[in-house]
């Protein structure tokens, strides 16, 4: 029995171009039909893709809109986190207090000591005037202090102190001839700020002039301020008038605390100044003694402390 199919497999021949004489010619009618419906395919896939771009950009914007959102959330969180981080975490809180001397005579344990008070304060809010002021309030050598935090639990602090401008020799009042003894090494030094000093380095002292100090009332102790700036710095000023203007060498120096006077052993004669009248005074005193009396008449000492006279031995 043979079986029917409908359709049959048959093999096509390529195509090609219909001959010339075959063509038929095409009207203009045919032609903007053709067109028209050419260009409306166009049309209309512009408009697919222009469709898909627009849903594309709006998707766009809408994911961009939501990252922004959730990125501002997330930096909000997180810097509400560090806040509370730093205001209530135990790890800020000062553990550690570093101490960088830049002269050997500083004693760190004593700064230590002041700065127990600040152990355990929260870094964040501690100022580094604070700290300044305490160590300034209880060592009166300190000349330059520097305070910085090393986070989490760190402060390091920088001490500089004024230098040594003398070396002192403590005199007992009832017994000016006999020193006392400072500390009983005789190595006993004065700062520029008239501060008392027991210790220095070799190379402090090296070179350092001798000044005696008198009339002291109660017996000093070190760290202490014990001659008054303005005095020291008058003593230097009378050292350097006498030996510019009348070529005097200065042999001793010598300082009456409660009296507020001063005496200087120049050329083998002792000159007494004080406090109470001004430099310039003093001189102008001391240039009117000269162009009356010879230098010969000297043997001891000449009082410039009077406004109205002056007083020779």
């Amino acid at each position: 029995m043979r079986s029917f199919h409908p359709f049959k497999q048959m093999s096509l021949k390529p195509s090609a171009h219909l001959p010339k004489r075959y063509n038929r010619r095409v009207s203009e009618q045919t032609r903007r039909l053709v067109g028209r419906r050419y260009k409306r395919r166009l049309e209309c896939k512009k408009e697919r893709i222009r469709r898909v771009f627009r849903r594309t950009q709006h998707a766009a914007k809408e994911w961009k809109s939501s990252a922004v959102r959730w990125a501002i959330i997330t930096s909000a969180g997180g810097i509400l986190c560090v806040l509370l981080l730093l205001l209530f975490s135990p790890l800020l809180h000062l553990r550690e207090i570093t101490v960088r001397r830049l002269n050997p005579r500083l004693d760190i344990e004593h700064v230590q000591q002041v700065l127990s008070p600040i152990f355990g304060r929260h870094l964040l809010f501690l100022p580094a005037s604070e700290v300044k002021e305490m160590l300034s309030a209880n060592m009166n050598d300190i000349n330059t202090i520097e305070v910085e935090k090393e986070y989490p639990s760190k402060l390091i602090v920088t001490i500089g102190l004024h230098p040594l401008i003398a070396r002192l020799e403590i005199v007992n009042p009832d017994a000016e001839a006999a020193p006392e003894a400072g500390t009983g090494t005789g190595v006993d030094f004065l700062t520029e700020e008239g501060v008392y000093v027991t210790t220095a380095t070799q190379q402090e002292a090296e070179g350092l002039q001798t000044i005696r100090l008198v009339d002291w009332g109660v017996r000093p102790a070190p760290g202490e301020a014990l001659v008054p700036p303005e005095i020291l710095a008058r003593l230097q000023e009378t050292r350097e008038a006498l030996r510019l203007q009348f070529g005097h060498t200065i042999e001793l120096q010598t300082i009456y605390l409660r009296a507020q006077e001063y005496h200087l052993l120049a050329d083998g004669m002792s000159l007494w100044f004080d406090m109470r009248s001004s430099l310039e005074q003093h001189l102008q005193q001391y240039r009117i003694f000269l162009q009356s009396v010879p230098r010969s008449e000297v043997h001891q000492y000449v009082d410039l402390r009077l406004t109205d006279r002056i007083v020779y031995r």
